[in-house]
């Protein structure tokens, strides 16, 4: 586990958000329950889930009173927007996808370490992009993935996935291959 100011700043340092706004976003989703509030004096403890879902709603660049919906959207991304109802539980949805792809970079497979996730702030889409140019898109079920949903220009964070490696690492240790 780690502390709420020791995942704060791993963030500004290996991704350069700044953690005044960090801060913010992190407040909002404690308070929405998808980050665990610490006890009276003592600070709230997050795992690796947490630190990526944090990661993402600074990477989707929303407002702060959308913050909360931009990780509940990415909870429920598919891959290619299918709906996975009845389907079998081996298949990832998008923060199962992109932890897999980290734990992988961590470990240190070199096509992990290479690979990026775009995430989009005018519609709610993942995409990682691995280096042999393969794309595989998420987003919520129903949508068009083969393409960026926006009305007029799209805007997206793409994340380098061995700097969110780099966090995790900090943050837990590194994994040992």
């Amino acid at each position: 586990m780690a502390t709420w100011n020791h995942v704060l700043d791993a963030i500004e340092r290996h991704l350069d958000f700044p953690r005044s706004r960090s801060t913010g976003i992190a407040r909002r989703l404690q308070e929405a329950g998808i980050l665990p509030s610490g006890a009276p004096g003592v600070a709230p403890e997050l795992d690796e889930d947490n630190v990526l879902d944090l990661v993402v709603a600074l990477a989707s660049d929303t407002e702060l009173h959308t913050a909360v919906d931009a990780v509940r959207a990415y909870h429920a991304m598919t891959p290619g927007s299918v709906n996975l109802d009845g389907a079998p539980q081996s298949i990832p949805n998008a923060p199962i996808a992109v932890a897999i792809l980290v734990e992988d970079a961590r470990t240190g497979v070199a096509e992990a370490r290479k690979s990026q996730v775009a995430v989009s702030c005018n519609c709610r889409a993942v995409a990682i992009h691995r280096p042999d140019g393969s794309v595989s898109r998420f987003s919520q079920p129903g949508a068009h993935c083969a393409h960026w949903q926006s009305n007029g220009h799209h805007k997206s964070v793409t994340i380098n996935v061995a700097a969110v490696a780099g966090i995790i690492d900090a943050l837990f240790g590194k994994v040992v291959a």
